[in-house]
């Protein structure tokens, strides 16, 4: 045995340990950077997905560097492991590179008098370009490698397969680690400058491994002849087999249509958080990495290779069609074995992974395979799986970004699926006439006619599913529309029509004669920051929603800008115009963007009297980055001065830790802070750089607009007053101690889905605030018995009590009581 043979085992094992570590530290960028581009450029669909088509973009640059020159690399495990340096020290780099981005896209997209749209031509090719650039070093290393090693491993003709397949399926193993130990672990407990740290480190690792490798190998014309001593006489190439790269790019644009598919319809049972995100992604990459496997174990010869590629594409076709009926069934199943909400993250998962691993490890198949047809002998290896990577990333760059701008919403969920199964199909046929294999196609044929006449309808037990509570929502569908960023349903239930993104909650639409919901929260969001500056000219409000916030703003209001996230949701809520109790949207003073939040501040100049924040679920990829200390600074630098900002959460979503957090990020940036809670499950943060005195304030502001003010249920100062939970001296007794949320240290993405089964609640929040109470005893200057009065319409009849006992003046405490007695009885 020669001392190459003698090397090989140990010397691959050590390869594939490195390989294992490459996936992994990649996973840990990929998640990093998207969070970190989404929290700079804003979180808007258009944004996440030129992100992910740069990251893609610069590994196949790299493929295709790599296939051109691979082949003259002397030493490739050395040359490997110089790559994972150079990736390690490029990606140290790109925090520095987004803030020179931001500054660029400021200078050139910036000044303007009102918040932009998304979407336009300028800002898309701006994202695209700027991320292509950030990324384009590292992601060009890292789409290298693969061609590298493959140049080293491979040194039969019936190696080029196996060996191919088997590092893609360990590198794709690495990245299931490296998604899950990032969303899981990394990103709590250390932030995303903390997790590239990490990703850094692993791949310095990896160098010092390559390395080593390196010294113990033989001397390379020990190799070379080892090389040429092995070689078995070549199988005849397959005629045309170079027509395997247009069909590998189709194949790519196919698989990551159903990514995006997947991620959608599971974000009803699994929520959109991070963990949710990791769960779902770690599931495909488990499938794609045993199908790698199990290619590498079959695809021997080119023409095997080929029929194996057309069974694999229509078994991909077949498995996608049940796997898209069994996640109709999820909620069901869910319930069964007691997994009924979000919470529920590990059972749902594993329903998730059981259901979509089947075509997954189909779709995993098809890269080895391909190589295998594509490659001459082993020296062809690296050159052939360098351009199949790269032709199959290129495929999946247009997939995702056709299948989420274009596909889906035109299509709908049923339309795309049977649309990507019949692309399978053809991709089947394809291969199977390349493989000549006449028993491969008819198969296909057969496959397409059951296609034709069972096509798949939506998943409406899905659509209809909450992640919050897991289980589906009644009612008639009225509304349905899948947007670029979000699906929107509208339920009809109990006379009004409920608005959903994503099964989750928003809003309802009140019929037209209903009486004004002075129980809800939504109506305070103008009330509030109206009352707090009666000269409020210009508003701002992040988040359009079921429209309610902006029903009845006071009418000495001058103008309102809304941000919207999804124009599904501003569709849905004209849909209902003719409907509903008000349409917001005819009021002369509304003005609606579609954009994220962060991304129309910065490049609006606009200064307003009043910002209001009201995402509805604080853990999601387009709301979470709403909460941290970056997205307040920006806030406030956009209001005139003596500005409030308002904030509202749900105490459904937030434990005393997070609640404490948020309290504290905002006395971070505004040095005064107030927190109203006029109904039990919410509250309503409000900041400013000036002293705020609403009671006060709104005797100034009520007469301006008495009836808009009226129906939002404030006839009085008293009915601020019988609201406010914390004064600026409370609030800052409160957040003494807690740890700031930040862009790098989200907290409320990482820790809300954590606390949805245990949330501080009405409950929780009434004990919280107790010892901070501003109105123990209440200012003389307020009519008590009215005060307590209405702390019990607010739902607050123990604070009322307490309230009412703490009056000075014992005629007055006596009157409270009474009032408070008699608010009971009509209760």
């Amino acid at each position: 045995m020669s001392a190459a043979a003698k090397d090989r085992p140990a010397g691959w094992l050590a390869l594939l340990a490195c390989f294992f570590a490459s996936g992994f530290a990649a996973l840990l960028y990929q998640t990093a950077w998207t969070r970190e581009f989404g929290a700079v450029f804003g979180t808007s669909e258009l944004a996440v997905a030129t992100v992910l088509a740069a990251y893609m973009g610069g590994l196949a640059c790299g493929a295709a560097l790599a296939g051109r020159f691979a082949s003259r690399a002397r030493r490739p495990v050395l040359a490997y492991g110089v790559l994972e340096l150079g990736i390690a020290l490029a990606a140290l780099a790109v925090p520095l590179a987004i803030r020179g981005a931001t500054a660029l896209q400021v200078a050139l997209l910036g000044g303007r008098e009102l918040p932009a749209d998304a979407g336009g031509v300028a800002s898309a090719s701006f994202y695209l370009a700027c991320a292509f650039v950030i990324l384009l070093v590292p992601t060009t290393l890292m789409g290298a490698t693969l061609p590298l090693l493959a140049r080293h491993a491979v040194r039969s003709d019936r190696e080029v397969g196996p060996r191919i397949g088997t590092l893609y399926a360990v590198n794709t193993a690495g990245a299931i680690g490296g998604t899950l130990v990032c969303g899981f672990l990394l990103l709590p407990a250390l932030g995303l400058r903390g997790t590239v740290w990490i990703g850094v480190a692993t791949n310095a690792l990896v160098f010092l491994l390559a390395a080593l490798v390196e010294r113990a190998l033989p001397a390379r014309k020990q190799l070379e002849a080892a090389r040429a001593a092995a070689r078995e006489a070549l199988a005849p190439p397959l005629r045309h087999a170079r027509a395997i790269l247009p069909i590998a790019l189709l194949s790519g644009a196919v698989s990551f249509a159903y990514e995006v598919l997947w991620t959608r319809l599971l974000g009803h049972v699994l929520g959109g958080s991070i963990y949710a995100f990791a769960t779902m992604l770690a599931s495909v990459l488990v499938g794609i990495a045993i199908g790698g496997a199990l290619g590498a174990r079959f695809a021997t010869q080119p023409r095997a290779a080929a029929r194996g590629f057309a069974w694999a594409q229509l078994a991909t076709a077949l498995l996608a069609i049940a796997a898209f009926r069994a996640l109709d069934w999820v909620p069901a199943l869910a319930a069964w074995i007691g997994a009924g909400s979000s919470a529920d993250l590990a059972a749902n998962a594993a329903l998730a992974m059981a259901i979509l691993v089947p075509p997954a490890l189909a779709i995993g198949t098809t890269f080895p395979f391909a190589v295998r047809v594509l490659a001459r002998g082993p020296e062809d290896a690296s050159p052939a799986s360098a351009r199949v990577y790269a032709w199959n990333t290129a495929g999946a760059i247009t997939g995702s970004i056709a299948a989420g701008f274009f596909v889906l919403p035109a299509l709908g969920y049923a339309g795309t699926l049977a649309a990507a199964a019949g692309a399978n199909l053809l991709l089947a046929v394809a291969a199977a006439l390349l493989a000549g294999s006449r028993g491969t196609a008819a198969a296909v044929a057969l496959a397409v006619a059951l296609l034709a006449f069972a096509r798949p309808s939506e998943p409406w037990r899905l659509l209809r599913t909450s992640p919050l509570s897991g289980r589906p929502t009644g009612g008639d569908v009225t509304y349905f529309a899948v947007g670029r960023a979000a699906t929107v349903l509208v339920l009809r239930r109990d006379g009004r029509q409920d608005l959903r993104t994503n099964g989750l909650p928003e809003s309802s639409f009140q019929p037209r004669g209903s009486r004004p919901g002075t129980e809800l929260v939504a109506p305070w969001l103008s009330a509030l920051p109206a009352a707090a500056r009666p000269e409020l000219a210009r508003l701002m409000v992040v988040g359009l929603g079921g429209g309610l916030a902006v029903e009845d703003v006071p009418a000495h209001v001058g103008r309102v800008d809304i941000v919207e996230l999804e124009p599904e949701v501003v569709e849905a809520n004209r849909a209902f115009a003719a409907w509903r109790r008000e349409d917001p949207l005819a009021d002369p003073r509304i003005d609606v963007r579609t954009n994220d939040a962060r991304s129309a501040l910065l490049l609006s100049d606009a200064r307003y009297d009043a910002i209001v924040s009201q995402p509805s679920h604080p853990w999601g990829a387009g709301a979470s980055h709403l909460y941290t200390r970056e997205f307040f600074a920006l806030a406030k630098s956009r209001l005139a001065p003596g500005g409030v900002f308002v904030q509202w959460i749900g105490l459904s979503f937030v434990d005393e830790d997070l609640l404490r957090s948020l309290l504290a990020t905002l006395l971070d940036v505004f040095p005064h802070v107030r927190v109203y809670r006029p109904q039990p499950m919410g509250a309503l943060f409000l900041a400013s750089d000036a002293p705020i005195d609403v009671e006060r304030s709104a005797l100034r502001a009520i007469p301006l607009s008495r009836d808009d003010f009226a129906r939002t249920g404030v006839v009085a100062a008293e009915d601020f007053a019988a609201s406010l939970s914390l004064d600026e001296r409370g609030a800052r007794a409160l957040a003494q101690g807690a740890e700031i949320s930040t862009d790098d240290r989200n907290r409320l993405a990482t820790r809300s889905p954590k606390v949805l089964g245990s949330p501080l609640g009405p409950a929780g929040a009434d004990r919280l605030f107790a010892a901070h109470d501003p109105m123990r005893p209440p200012p003389p200057e307020l009519d008590a018995s009215y005060l307590v009065r209405r702390m019990a319409a607010f739902g607050a009849v123990e604070r009322a009590a307490a309230v009412a006992a703490a009056v000075a003046d014992p005629g007055d405490r006596v009157a409270a009581s009474a009032a408070l007695a008699l608010q009971r009885g009509r209760a």
